[in-house]
């Protein structure tokens, strides 16, 4: 009981704090008043302190099972391990939206504080809108969604985790979604006040690109801990369903891929500032639509929590970040304007604007399929949902399309084509065309396989192209941005071969077998030898199966788990190997032996997971370091002002 209390305490304290702050931080702004603008800040310290203090008071009460509190009887039993009562810390509706405030607290307050040195009425107008956005998500829970609810009488035992979250991604992918997913806030904020004082300065815009960056690379993990997660435990075979709320993290993290590569045009030569600016407001207010979708319940899903009041507090928070989104930049178009056109459409700078144009393409589609749900019951009455179909032919070709782009646009020049170019796309071509002809032969009988192929296979020649150079230059150290950049190239394009892979070359069977019997799927055999029956602690029972697998044991199981309505998960078996995974999932064992099983083979999954290790590397290895880029000796002479960039 004395968790509630003292942890309600802190979000009470945390909303009037946070409102104190955004008020003093706007007056502090208008006058640009030194001081008043240092107050502010701590303030937004002292909120982010509040907020860790909430979190550690529910974090105790989970782990002492404190079934005084409702969130702690909903989520846990006495038998949870600690580890697993530790993500129910945010295995919930109300402790996810702690944490989801907490980090962009103590995010925001590491921005504030790189921010403070560089331009006092920006930074103090970003101190007011971050305080502001926590303040409102301290309210909420505070008031609406509240962890810390105490229950009349407090319970013996708890209701216990969800068996699909008995696992260790529980313990990864949640916490780095949500925190890929809030972090959205911190870039918003520094630009919402960088355009409420009228102006962008060169080293505010490094800060705004750093926290984007970083918000990209949480999200980079989160999405990739989550396919992991997905396809080792859940045993439907894939990896990624297009489900809602897959999309809904996915389409802000596709923005922050498009900002990153458009704000480099805007460092360089003063263009595509709006379009730059206009993408971190539309990733922080994606990241606001997704969690809504999850909290609302309005799209169905099968991630989403149970319809919560939070859902409509958070249409509000969408609804207020979409109107000052708007009002800010068609209120600062002046500061906004680029320092004239593109030069040359077919340059460096028109790859970028291509590349975002794709990107945002494939946004669009993805958020038409996610919300059709949606908009067909508002417009039509009639129920209708994309399938995944739906995706691979709408969003496929634009994805394919961004491959190809990493093929050709790292050659083409900043200021247009000439004959040198077209010379480096020969040995690009060949090795595309040989690829292509080779999986023509050798691989799938599909088309489509011929061009992924192609568009890897030259987009990874290019990528090595550049490394070599530079390695050959002796230019990693000193430029490390750049080539910290083709190392994230190269995981994306291992990512892209993994997921291509798997999808066209996948083959499966379902098949029903004997004691005895054999199936054989893509080359691999199968042996059935029999099945044994284990009694778990608490009831639950595992069935495992014996399974041979070309000459290896594999024992793939069931697990089920009487007190949760009898549900039964799958212990899925995976062989793996460096280009393909035979994958099996146990159905049902029969009383007369038989047993019904899925047997899949996937070709390049673990590329998936490798790829994105080293994106991770190549974002390290980029920014751990302050970032500079390669002079160029066409660049433009540096330009002066309060609005001067870096050429």
């Amino acid at each position: 009981m004395a968790e509630g209390i003292l942890g309600g305490a802190a979000l009470l304290a945390a909303v009037v704090l946070a409102g104190f702050a955004a008020i003093l931080s706007v007056i502090a702004a208008l006058r640009e008043h030194a001081a008043l603008a240092a107050v502010g800040r701590r303030a937004v310290y002292g909120v982010c302190g509040l907020l860790a203090l909430a979190a550690a008071t529910l974090l105790t009460a989970l782990l002492t099972h404190d079934f005084a509190l409702a969130y702690v009887v909903q989520h846990t039993d006495v038998d949870t391990p600690a580890t697993l009562a530790a993500s129910a810390f945010y295995s919930g509706q109300e402790g996810s939206l702690l944490y989801w405030t907490l980090v962009t607290a103590a995010l925001g307050s590491a921005a504030m504080a790189a921010a403070a040195r560089l331009d006092l009425k920006a930074a103090a107008f970003a101190t007011a809108v971050l305080a502001a956005l926590t303040g409102f998500l301290a309210w909420i829970l505070a008031f609406v969604a509240d962890p810390f609810d105490l229950l009349v009488t407090p319970a013996r035992d708890g209701l216990g985790l969800n068996p699909l979250l008995r696992d260790g991604g529980m313990l990864v992918h949640p916490p780095f979604l949500l925190a890929g997913l809030s972090s959205f806030s911190v870039p918003f904020a520094l630009t919402a006040g960088a355009l409420l004082a009228g102006r962008l300065e060169p080293a505010f815009l490094k800060v705004i690109r750093r926290f984007a960056l970083l918000s990209w690379g949480l999200l980079s993990v989160g999405l990739t801990l989550g396919m992991w997660w997905a396809y080792h435990v859940l045993g439907w075979g894939g990896y990624w369903g297009w489900d809602p709320v897959e999309n809904a993290a996915l389409m802000p993290w596709l923005v922050a891929t498009a900002y990153i590569h458009s704000v480099q045009v805007q460092e360089r030569r003063g263009r595509l500032r709006a379009w730059s600016t206009g993408l971190v407001l539309i990733g922080f207010n994606l990241a606001l639509l997704g969690t809504f979708i999850v909290r609302s319940g309005v799209v169905p899903s099968v991630h989403s929590f149970a319809v919560s009041p939070a859902g409509p507090w958070f249409f509000a928070v969408l609804a207020a970040g979409l109107l000052l989104s708007l009002v800010l930049v068609l209120g600062r178009l002046n500061v906004l304007r680029s320092e004239g056109p593109i030069e040359q459409p077919v340059s460096r700078e028109g790859a970028f604007v291509l590349n975002n144009l794709l990107l945002l393409g494939t946004v669009a589609v993805i958020l038409w399929g996610s919300l059709l749900p949606l908009t067909a019951g508002l417009f039509t009455g009639a129920q209708a949902a994309a399938d995944p179909s739906f995706y691979d032919r709408a969003a496929g070709p634009l994805l394919l399309a961004v491959i190809v782009l990493l093929a050709i646009g790292p050659l083409v020049p900043w200021r247009g084509i000439g004959r040198a170019w077209r010379k480096a796309l020969r040995p690009v071509g060949a090795v595309a065309l040989l690829a292509g002809v080779a999986v023509a032969i050798f691989g799938p009988r599909r088309p489509e396989a011929w061009l992924v192929a192609a568009a890897l296979a030259g987009a990874g020649f290019t990528n090595l192209l550049e490394l070599g150079r530079g390695v050959a230059r002796r230019q990693l150290l000193r430029n490390r941005r750049r080539y910290g950049a083709y190392l994230v190239h190269a995981g994306i394009l291992a990512v892209a071969a993994g997921v291509a892979g798997s999808q066209l070359g996948h083959s499966e069977r379902d098949v029903v077998l004997h004691p005895g019997q054999q199936v054989t799927v893509a080359g691999h055999t199968v042996s059935y030898a029999g099945a044994q029956t284990t009694r778990l602690d608490h009831g639950h029972v595992q069935t495992t199966a014996l399974t041979v697998v070309d000459g290896s044991p594999l024992q793939p199981g069931r697990v089920l788990y009487p007190d949760f309505g009898g549900q039964s998960d799958a212990l899925v078996a995976i062989q793996t190997s460096l280009f393909q995974d035979v994958y099996i999932v146990l159905g049902g064992v029969q009383p007369d032996g038989s047993a019904a099983f899925l047997v899949a083979v996937n070709p390049l999954v673990d590329w998936i997971w490798a790829g994105a290790a080293l994106l991770v590397l190549g974002v390290l290895f980029g920014n751990l370091r302050g970032p500079a880029w390669e002079p160029l000796p066409e660049a433009a002479p540096q330009r002066s002002g309060p609005m001067a960039v870096p050429t």
